[in-house]
């Protein structure tokens, strides 16, 4: 579930540049945003990435959420 949680706020993330680009609509530009997502390998390393968090850090809440920013970080669209 956090994997899709990422996703949403980077498909989103990279909406919000589009659009500072001057990118048409809101509805155009998030599914441009959508489909430079699906053209990406982004959600292979999303989901590894989330499944060793998970199984590293456990319930340590603040050691996995930090790890779940990097993995934000670290997997932008919008670079």
């Amino acid at each position: 579930m956090i994997g899709h949680a990422i996703v949403c706020l980077l498909v989103f993330e990279h909406a919000y540049f589009l659009m500072q680009q001057g990118s048409g609509d809101w509805k155009e530009t998030l599914t441009m945003a959508v489909n430079k997502y699906k053209s990406s390998d982004i959600h292979t390393g999303i989901s590894t990435a989330t499944r060793a968090a998970f199984q590293q850090h456990g319930n340590n809440e603040a050691d996995l959420c930090e790890t779940v920013l990097r993995v934000i970080r670290r997997n932008k669209i919008s670079m």
